[in-house]
């Protein structure tokens, strides 16, 4: 009997659909591991909030490549600084560091898959925010370890941050200015005697406030007011002065006091909103065809910001994924330290769930474009693929299919909000309650904070967390 072989054209076909079955592979494998992240942290974070801290690092899976290795580093970092493992967390959020650096020389490979997969295969760098509370954590860990100076060193780095995202002025915020971030370094510049740096962090922290404000729901502290004027009157700045009395008339201020004695305690509660997946349809009019690739890709995102519109020839309708900021619940609505029965109310001062959702809403059309370009590439090869074979057509759209997911990676472990309190001592040991309230002014978790030591020339900075 005479053996058959396929034809060329069908041998093609075959080598071909062989491709594809082979590169959907690799990117469901490379793909997925990014995608699915927040998955991967779901047993790590259950433990997180039961403060189970030895299992929430052991259920920590470290990737073998770069893709997500800086969120596994500022997770790991985080954990560690709440275990009290101020040693270790540094190391670990210096190599962040490290990695962020690393991580501005792309890799193009990366890049152009991802036009045909979707954006988490792109190494994670880390939203603004995200990268700014490093400094935050890394002087925290210094303070608790009596390192002080090191901790000061750490504000400066801070700052040092804040202007670099000031001068790349991406976006209308563009997080360029973390207001609470600014005051921590002007309370530690102000504890180490560094007086005008003290202020000029502290005047940068009142306009990032005055931002917070419209744009957040967040106001000035009235703390930072008084830190404000008293700092502006120990320099001579009296111009200074009667600005801020009369820009905030409502507060009374006291150019004589002084923060020496006092126990300043932020306070963190809940967990940073994460973020989700939604999937949307962008309509493509009959009117768009003969549009350059681009062109199309902002009109598509253009017609995202109105959904409810009524398209007249709709030619079709492209879906895309996207992420979505998702807040997670917490009871807590207010918080206060006590000492017997005296009474010291928190303020506000970092919300980070609000941060996070109006700093990706400033990013948002960026993103819908580059999805949208995305589905249009798949589009048109699978277009290309159905005008060769149906079963290679098939293929082609599986692949795009299959790898279309929103990147959805966030810093999972921080905060949702950073309170403060003070709490004015004569020097030596004093014992705090740290008290969290719910909206009926019910006490829902209290822990004391005890062995506090007040000193006579400076205040103290400690720190609580809460994951309700």
């Amino acid at each position: 009997m005479k053996k058959t072989t396929p034809s060329s054209a069908t041998a093609a076909l075959l080598h071909t659909a062989s491709l594809y079955l082979g590169i959907l592979v690799v990117m469901l494998v490379i793909g997925g591991c990014a995608a699915a992240y927040s998955g991967m942290m779901r047993g790590s974070l259950s433990r997180l909030r039961n403060a189970d801290y030895d299992g929430a690092l052991a259920k920590l899976e470290k990737p073998s490549g770069s893709t997500n290795m800086l969120l596994y580093r500022l997770e790991r970092g985080l954990i560690l600084h709440y275990q009290g493992d101020y040693k270790a967390s540094n190391l670990e959020f210096e190599a962040a560091e490290r990695t962020i650096d690393q991580l501005y020389t792309r890799s193009l490979s990366r890049g152009v898959a991802s036009l045909f997969t979707n954006d988490a295969i792109v190494p994670y760098t880390g939203e603004e925010f995200e990268r700014v509370l490093i400094h935050y954590y890394r002087a925290l860990n210094y303070n608790h370890l009596g390192e002080f100076e090191d901790a000061v060193v750490e504000c400066r780095k801070a700052n040092l941050r804040l202007a670099d995202f000031a001068a790349q002025d991406e976006y209308e915020l563009s997080y360029k200015n973390d207001a609470f971030v600014q005051y921590m370094t002007g309370l530690f510049f102000e504890a180490a005697g560094d007086w005008n740096d003290a202020y000029v962090s502290y005047k940068d922290a009142e306009r990032g406030y005055r931002a917070y404000s419209k744009v957040l729901g967040t106001p000035v502290p009235e703390e930072l007011r008084q830190d404000l004027v008293r700092m502006a009157s120990a320099l001579g700045y009296d111009d200074d002065v009667e600005r801020y009395v009369h820009l905030y008339p409502g507060s009374v201020f006291d150019p004589e006091s002084s923060l020496a004695g006092t126990v300043v305690v932020f306070i963190e509660t809940g967990l940073v909103a994460e973020k989700r997946q939604q999937v949307i349809e962008l309509p493509i009019l009959e009117s768009d065809q003969g549009v350059d690739h681009r062109t199309l890709s902002r009109r598509a995102a253009g017609r995202h910001h109105y959904p409810r519109r009524r398209y007249a020839k709709v030619d079709y309708w492209l879906k895309i994924a996207l992420p979505q900021y998702q807040e997670r619940p917490s009871p807590v609505r207010a918080v206060r330290l006590r000492r017997g029965t005296e009474v010291y109310p928190a303020v506000l001062m970092e919300d980070l769930d609000a941060i996070a959702t109006k700093s990706f809403s400033e990013k948002e059309s960026s993103i819908v474009t580059r999805a949208a370009a995305r589905a249009l590439v798949k589009y048109v090869a699978r277009e290309k693929a159905e005008n060769k074979s149906e079963i290679l057509g098939f293929l082609v759209n599986l692949l795009g299919v299959s790898t279309e997911a929103a990147d959805t990676r966030s810093w999972l472990s921080l905060p949702s909000k950073i309170y403060m309190a003070r709490a004015k001592h004569s020097p030596g040991t004093v014992d705090l309650v740290v008290e969290l309230l719910n909206e009926n002014g019910k006490v829902v978790e209290s822990s004391p904070l005890t062995g506090i030591v007040a000193e006579a020339d400076r205040p103290v900075v400690i720190s609580y967390r809460s994951f309700k």
